[in-house]
């Protein structure tokens, strides 16, 4: 279901434009579709992940091998063998381990997560910032509905555009960021990709100048932002008050000065609190909450196997559909919510972080899930029947493998075969059971 229909709806949802790149290649143009009226087209349109993705394919299709210790041997009549069993799991278990340390030597899909915590604070800290700027100008950046003030936008606009020409030019937008961003520690003007991407998000078309239209809505998008981030932080009379940045000058509320007057002394007692945690704090922090996530998983495990056998005899539907069609949906839902609302962004760096997650869920099923299995086969004698399905599991993760580990970018068109995967891997699998009588 992973490697199907995951896979398949983030191609669709994220799709964008696809242009001439480097080298004679084709890349994704971020948030950009149907610009050239190819909104649904097979070949102009798709994504683009990133370097470190691909690496994440080619972990999963590896990991994929481990399934071979234990069915080879099935294949060729011996089924129920311990030392066999026991090698799988061994082996499973150095397969996680050696996956866990290309994590931490190259921890990219949490170097992903970071960046985009850390490009919405950006975005939250750029809004006070205009909304100081604006304060200058004699303007309130908000109108009393919370909506854009456009009037304020226009003369901010016309503020950075030094030479009047309507239009603000690559320097004129490094000034801008420069102007917003002035009190944000770390952050190098450099062509770096935190400056990079605020200059994409600005430049909405691509074409290196940003205009009053491109302006206006993505500064529209980040007060968005910021009042989503601010509603959902703040007690109730004051979620719309403009949060604190580092360095900032007091008068950049987004409301009234007597409404941040009166929130001012809560908010600041607030920031006196907060203290940064140390490297073994966070470390403590990260174990308690792994280990409260275990812990919710043994508690309610056994009690969904029971939820769904009992909806399986409810419903009196055949155990082959609920274990094939229902599971795989009850128990992967978190990562194919999660990968699809990345994937809508229409971002490189989203639809990256999207594979990535699957590939790592694949990844961590053939490692750790497998060799929890293998654990009960070789240490409790059980025979092994599963020659069927972990030949469709093979196949799927070995035919997507052979088109993810070849290319950075995926044209439309891969929606229809991959999506077919899915209902061929569940007949493939009757067939070898029912039809071919595997065990």
């Amino acid at each position: 279901m992973l490697l199907t229909i995951a896979w398949a709806g983030s191609l669709y949802l994220g799709r964008c434009d696809l242009r001439a790149g480097p080298n004679g290649t084709i890349v994704a143009k971020d948030k950009t579709l149907g610009v050239f009226n190819c909104k649904y087209d097979l070949k102009k349109t798709g994504v683009t992940t990133d370097s470190a993705t691909k690496e994440g394919s080619w972990a999963m299709a590896l990991s994929s091998l481990l399934y071979l210790v234990i069915q080879i041997p099935a294949f060729m009549g011996d089924t129920k063998d311990p030392a066999i069993a026991r090698a799988a799991f061994y082996l499973s278990l150095a397969g996680l381990a050696m996956y866990i340390v290309y994590q931490i030597k190259s921890p990219d899909l949490q170097r992903k997560k970071m960046e985009r915590a850390h490009n919405h604070s950006l975005r939250v800290s750029a809004v006070g910032e205009l909304a100081r700027l604006a304060s200058i100008q004699g303007n309130t950046l908000l109108n009393p509905d919370f909506s854009l003030n456009r009037e304020a936008a226009n003369e901010l606009f016309r503020s950075f555009d030094m030479d009047g020409n309507r239009t603000l030019d690559a320097s004129e937008v490094k000034g801008l960021i420069r102007g917003l961003f002035w009190n944000v520690k770390g952050l190098d003007y450099n062509e770096t990709d935190s400056f990079m991407n605020l200059f994409q998000e600005l430049d909405e078309d691509g074409s290196g100048t940003v205009d009053l239209a491109e302006f206006t809505g993505c500064l529209d998008k980040w007060v968005s932002a910021k009042m989503r981030d601010l509603a959902t932080q703040l007690p109730p009379r004051t979620a719309f008050m403009n949060a604190p940045i580092e360095g900032q000058e007091e008068g950049a509320s987004l409301l009234t000065d007597e409404e941040a007057n009166e929130s001012q002394g809560a908010d600041e007692n607030d920031d006196d609190d907060e203290e940064p945690l140390t490297p073994r704090q966070i470390y403590t922090r990260a174990a308690l909450k792994l280990l409260a996530g275990t812990t919710l998983i043994i508690l309610f495990a056994d009690p969904m196997v029971d939820a769904v056998s009992a909806f399986a005899k409810a419903t009196t539907l055949p155990a082959f559909f609920v274990s094939f069609v229902i599971t795989p949906f009850a128990s992967n839902a978190s990562e194919l919510v999660s990968s699809l609302t990345f994937a809508a962004k229409k971002r490189k760096k989203n639809i990256s972080l999207t594979y990535s997650q699957v590939y790592g869920a694949v990844t961590m099923n053939n490692t750790m899930c497998f060799s929890v299995f293998m654990a009960l086969v070789a240490f409790r004698g059980i025979e092994w029947t599963f020659s069927a399905e972990v030949t469709v599991t093979l196949l799927a993760i070995w035919a997507l493998s052979a088109v993810v580990t070849q290319s950075h970018t995926f044209q439309l068109w891969l929606v229809y075969p991959v999506m077919a995967m899915y209902p061929t891997s569940i007949l493939l699998v009757a067939y070898f059971k029912y039809v071919l009588g595997w065990q």
